[in-house]
C-alpha cells in the first residue's frame, strides 16, 4: 500500500500558538496578572510583551471565529504604552503564548529600547509632478513638507531645526545595479 499524501490548498500563515480565547478560557482568574506574547513580534530584539488586567467575553456569533476583549499593558519594543491596550480585532488570531511564571524575568530584564527615528521635515516631489511644478513655479528644486501625525506607539519625530535627519528619503529611481546600468543610460 502506497503512503497517503497529504497536499495543503489555500494561504498559508507564520502564526505559532493559540489564540487569545484559548489561552484565557483555561486560566484561574482569566489569567489577570499573567504575561502573554504575540509570536510575531519576537523577531525585534527589544522586549514585546503584554501583561492582562481585564478580560471581557463577548457572545459567540455563529460562523465566526471565537473572539475575546482583552484589556493589556502593553510594551513594544522595549517601551511601555502610557495607557492600557484594549485588544479585540486580532484576538481570534493563533499566535499568542502565554509565558510561564519562571520565564517572565528574561522579558522584564531585557533593557533594550528601539531608537528613536529622526524624519526629515521636506521631501523631494515624485519626477513628474515635481517637473510639473517646476513649470508652474519657476523653482528649481521644489519640495514638500512632511507631515508626521505623533502617537503613542510610533518612535519617530520631525527633525527639529539644524538637526540632521537619521531616515533619508528619496523619491527617484535610485542607482541602477550594475548589471541593468546600460538600459539608463541617457535617462539619469
Amino acid at each position: 500500500m502506497s503512503q497517503k499524501v497529504i497536499k495543503y490548498i489555500g494561504r498559508t500563515t507564520d502564526f505559532r500558538g493559540n489564540s487569545l480565547w484559548e489561552i484565557v478560557g483555561n486560566l484561574p482568574d482569566w489569567g489577570v496578572g499573567r504575561m502573554v506574547i504575540r509570536n510575531m513580534f519576537q523577531r525585534y530584539p527589544e522586549p514585546c510583551y503584554m501583561r492582562i488586567l481585564k478580560v471581557q467575553a463577548i457572545d459567540e456569533q455563529p460562523n465566526e471565529v471565537r473572539k475575546v476583549r482583552v484589556t493589556v499593558e502593553k510594551t513594544w519594543r522595549g517601551i511601555t504604552q502610557p495607557k492600557p491596550v484594549e485588544i479585540y480585532s486580532t484576538s481570534y488570531k493563533a499566535d499568542y503564548e502565554l509565558v510561564p511564571l519562571s520565564e517572565e524575568h528574561k522579558f522584564l530584564t531585557n533593557n533594550k529600547k528601539a531608537a528613536s527615528v529622526v524624519l526629515p521635515t521636506k521631501l523631494d516631489l515624485p519626477p513628474l509632478l515635481r517637473e510639473y511644478v517646476r513649470d508652474e513655479t519657476g523653482e528649481m528644486n521644489p519640495q514638500m513638507a512632511v507631515h508626521f501625525k505623533k502617537t503613542h506607539n510610533k518612535n519617530a519625530r520631525l527633525a527639529q531645526a539644524g538637526e540632521q535627519p537619521t531616515l533619508q528619503m528619496s523619491m527617484d529611481v535610485g542607482k541602477p545595479a550594475p548589471i541593468s546600468a546600460k538600459l539608463y543610460d541617457g535617462l539619469l
